[in-house]
């Protein structure tokens, strides 16, 4: 081995060593951290949203204007008109009006988990059919929140009903 092949040798394992002790260095600053789960039951909390019932209501005027609107349409079109063509062209306009109600539920209903969990130094939220053992229950407390946030008290019917 010449002279060169030994300072080559000796450098690759000096940067080596120091890689190394980097790596164990920044290991043990590290500390693990072992997130706080919670859980909710989010059908339970969709379903009993404050404005889940008037979502419904407004969603079922909507479906007796839309087949008033096709009815209208469909005897106006006679019958060379193709009524399939013109009952999906309703049944969009019903399932887009669906969706945004919908989401406008579940936008809610997440931005109150958030918020929950926040303030109860939970990490991760997972719906509650997943959990085998653990966990911190939040839907009690999201329910109350909710509720809250409208100015108004759980019914007691929902409060024994979890």
């Amino acid at each position: 081995m010449n002279k060169y092949e030994g300072v080559y040798r000796l450098r690759r394992v000096a940067i080596l060593f120091g890689l190394t002790l980097v790596l164990l260095g920044s290991l043990v600053a590290q500390p693990v951290l072992a997130g706080t789960v919670g859980y909710v039951d989010f059908e339970f909390l969709f379903n009993n949203h404050p404005e889940y019932e008037m979502k419904n209501e407004e969603l079922q005027r909507a479906a007796e204007q839309l087949t008033a609107e096709f009815q209208a349409e469909a005897g106006a079109l006679g019958e060379d008109a193709n009524l399939d063509e013109l009952a999906a062209k309703y049944e969009a306009q019903l399932e887009r009006i669906a969706e945004e109600l919908r989401l406008f539920i579940v936008t809610a209903v997440q931005e109150v988990i958030a918020e929950v969990a926040g303030a109860h130094g939970i990490d991760v939220v997972v719906p509650e059919g997943i959990v085998i053992a653990g966990g911190v229950n939040l839907t009690p407390l999201v329910l109350e929140a909710m509720y809250q946030s409208y100015g108004i008290s759980v019914p007691s019917h929902l409060r024994s009903g979890m």
